[in-house]
């Protein structure tokens, strides 16, 4: 076995025998590039650092700190060319590992039927909200060469099953290998700060890629209506650079993506004409097709171009049946896309904070929101505002004043509240006010009649997991959203409105990510019946990673929506759980309010670095003061994520479970056994303990400036409950494993886990040697290192 084998080396058992083949032979082909770029003395030092790795989830804490201590002086002996060719190396091998897992998920997906009987109800709509994810920092090259590696992995999988291989060797794949060697010289990272337009280009450059819209918008997939909003451009909530240039910039890029579709389907339509005599057609066709480059800029008056435009197809449609017998099929995407996207655009969601909107009405007509609202009145004038904007958020909504306050902005505009108004519940008190502020709003003779005229009777609200999240940890935001829920179903029901939920939840635990299933196992009815999620940056990468992945997440949420709706829903009071949330979110809340802890969190972190990540366009910090509510939600989770410490999902568990009675116990144990959210609650934690590191943890603190003293207080402090979290997930769930319920996800972090440890190494000594650059590329090998493994 040569060395570049040596580097690609990686044992799992319970991972299939095809992914595991795959990822061993396409590191080993990085690690020839490696070899032949750096010079086998350098190859050799990855090697080693890699191999000294490997095992250390099988040691004790104080050994695995003891190799990751020698091996950080080893790193901080090199020069910074060498740390930035390692950090790279591992960075590359992590990004290789995604595109193997994708590229597998891919060839293995069965598209198949839902197991739930024909007459069961199936959920109404499935709305996607697209979002950039504020610790994206991949480089677009970097984005796309992997996307190419990607789909060459699935043609040679696909290759290998048409010759009955079980069987394969990728040293002679010549094609790999020359990505991989564009990879290496490509760059990682951003070299600043991503614009609002650079996100935006980046998830509808997801979006619209090959057949990927098809697969998840086909009928014949699920029978159930697709949509798919955005936030970025008409987010404005805290963000600086989004304003009415940039919401109309935004809702120009996805036109130019879904014109450019288009005018792909009318170029097959004219082919498959010259097969037909029909001159009038092709005149038609061609005439459609110069009617689309006035369409390619947004401006005043943009629907009666759109009307138009749509008025041309139904024409088209007609004469093209009439002539041929039945529909073009590219046709008959044409009139999918008009039906999904009414406007020609992807709508946004425009949002904007409680408190600005408060601005006296006299002052109004200078900010942002307001004259965003202005501009898309312009453009949808005569028309329906909501093809361009599906409706207006309201961040940090604490009272019925708020939505009040949003409804007269649409009237200062409008003359009518057209847009849905939004409330946004993210904190432990506006969601636990959220009834009475919804009974109190659903009166108001305004925005009764427009939810009736112009809202199709729907009253949406909107729940927020990162927030709640960061205030009081993630059993606590949890309960208070299953708590919310069927509450403020009934008051809409009670009103004769039809409740829609919207659930801002991200892919990691901490921000209400998991499992399709375990998200919506505890769901009330109305929130399954019109399903709508935020897709965030990097799980917009992940779930539209290929048709086959787009198409099949769209088919599990309709099997899992279709049997929750067959179930009687279990809600009511839960004593024990209540008890128990209450406990943790005291343990929580006393160690982040403590100055001892935010120093802490200043020194060890990459908290007061955040500044030169380049990691997205919003300001990362609401203020400048080192103060846990100042800093977002999602920066406060990459702070934990990085550290491999992940605080948020289990800090406080192990206390609470200590302090609990053995009556209280016994109650938590059947809770798990019978309570979904907390059952759900339960299995994240699990994921999220078998993915702590303390010894990588432990380096951060070692290396920070806090004082010995402090040194050893807080890393005790950590492995204490730690240890005690352990122990109480063991004793409720009645196993011995963490991820008894998944099991190959141990092998996923095993396999990652060697490769994350030096780019921690790395990112520690970045840190210390204030280098920039090298930060951010440790910070996104992590990033790619943790996505899998969530």
């Amino acid at each position: 076995m040569d060395s570049a084998q040596r580097l690609a080396l990686i044992k799992s058992v319970k991972l299939p025998n095809e992914l595991r083949n795959l990822v061993n032979q396409s590191v080993a082909l990085l690690g020839q590039v490696i070899q032949r770029e750096l010079g086998k003395k350098s190859f050799e030092r990855i090697e080693s650092l890699r191999s000294s790795m490997a095992t250390l989830r099988d040691t004790s804490n104080e050994k695995a700190f003891s190799q990751l201590k020698k091996s950080y002086q080893n790193l901080e002996s090199l020069s910074q060319k060498e740390r930035h060719e390692i950090a790279r190396a591992f960075t590359l091998m992590l990004e290789l590992m995604n595109a193997c897992e994708n590229a597998y998920r891919s060839y293995r997906l069965e598209f198949k039927n839902s197991k739930e009987q024909a007459s069961a109800e199936r959920p109404h709509s499935i709305t996607y909200v697209l979002t950039a994810h504020p610790t994206e920092a991949r480089s677009p090259q970097n984005i796309s060469i992997f996307h190419e590696i990607q789909n060459l992995l699935i043609e040679i999988l696909s290759k290998i099953e048409e010759q009955g291989r079980s069987e394969f060797d990728l040293r002679n794949e010549n094609s790999l290998l020359h990505l991989l060697e564009i990879a290496w010289r490509s760059p990682i990272v951003r070299d600043r700060s991503p614009k609002v337009k650079d996100e935006a280009e980046h998830i509808y450059s997801m979006l619209f890629r090959e057949q990927v819209l098809c697969n998840m918008t086909d009928e014949a997939v699920a029978q159930v209506p697709i949509s798919i909003s955005s936030w970025v451009g008409g987010d404005k909530d805290g963000h600086p650079g989004v304003d009415e240039k940039t919401f109309v910039q935004s809702l120009t890029l996805s036109r130019q993506n879904i014109i450019k579709l288009i005018s792909s389907y009318i170029d097959d339509v004219q082919n498959t004409l010259k097969l037909f005599k029909s001159p009038e057609l092709q005149k038609l066709l061609a005439t459609l097709e110069r009617s689309l480059k006035p369409l390619r800029q947004i401006r005043a008056g943009d629907i009666k171009k759109v009307e138009a435009f749509k008025k041309f197809i139904v024409t088209i449609n007609f004469k093209y049946q009439g002539n041929v017998g039945y529909l073009h099929p590219q046709l008959i995407r044409i009139n999918k896309l008009i039906e999904t996207f009414p406007g020609l655009v992807v709508p946004l969601e425009l949002r904007e904070s409680s408190e600005v909107l408060m601005t006296p009405a006299n002052k109004r007509s200078k900010l942002a929101i307001f004259k965003m609202l202005q501009t898309l009145e312009k453009i949808s004038r005569g028309g329906d505002p909501t093809f361009y904007a599906r409706g207006f958020i309201i961040s940090m909504t604490e009272s019925a004043d708020h939505l009040r306050t949003a409804a007269q902005y649409q009237i200062a505009i409008f003359g009518e509240v057209l847009l849905p108004i939004i409330p946004l519940f993210e904190e432990a008190t506006s969601l636990k006010n959220s009834e009475q502020i919804m009974s109190e709003v659903l009166k108001d003779p305004l925005i009764s009649k427009s939810a009736r005229n112009h809202w199709d009777g729907i009253i949406e609200m909107m729940v927020g997991y990162s927030d709640s999240s960061k205030e009081a940890g993630v059993l606590a935001s949890r309960l208070a959203i299953a708590e919310a829920l069927p509450k403020l179903e009934k008051v809409c029901e009670k009103a004769q409105f039809t409740p829609t939920f919207f659930h801002g939840s991200g892919g990691s635990i901490d921000r209400g990510g998991g499992s399709i299933e375990d998200q919506t196992a505890w769901w009330p009815k109305s929130a399954l019946r019109n399903y709508k999620v935020t897709v965030q940056g990097e799980m917009v990468e992940r779930s539209f990673a290929t048709p086959a992945i787009a198409r099949r997440q769209v088919e599990t949420i309709v099997e899992s929506a279709t049997h929750g709706l067959s179930k009687t829903f279990k809600g009511g009071n839960q004593p024990a759980v209540d008890q128990f949330a209450l406990e943790i979110t005291k343990q929580y809340r006393k160690t982040i309010t403590e100055p001892d802890f935010l120093k802490m969190v200043e020194a060890a972190t990459p908290y007061s670095y955040l500044n030169v990540l380049k990691i997205g366009s919003r300001p990362s910090k609401r203020s400048t003061g080192l103060t846990v509510k100042g800093l977002r939600a999602i920066p406060w989770i990459l702070c934990w994520t990085q550290t491999r410490v992940l605080f948020p999902t289990w800090w406080g568990v192990g206390q609470a479970w200590a302090n609990s009675t053995d009556s209280q116990k016994k109650s938590l144990k059947k809770a798990f056994r019978d309570f979904p959210v907390f059952t759900s609650y339960i299995k994240a934690l699990g994921f999220t303990l078998a993915k702590i590191e303390l010894s990588v943890w432990h380096m951060y603190l070692e290396q920070s400036h806090l004082k010995p003293q402090e040194i050893i207080e807080s890393y005790n402090l950590f492995k204490q409950e730690f240890e005690r979290t352990k122990q109480c997930y063991f004793e409720i769930c009645e196993q011995k494993d963490l991820l008894w319920f998944r099991p190959w996800l141990g092998d996923s972090i095993n396999l990652r886990s060697a490769m994350i440890h030096p780019l921690n190494l790395l990112q520690i000594l970045a840190k210390k040697e204030k280098d920039p650059q090298l930060l951010r590329v440790t910070v996104t090998g992590v990033s790619s290192g943790m996505l899998t493994t969530g």
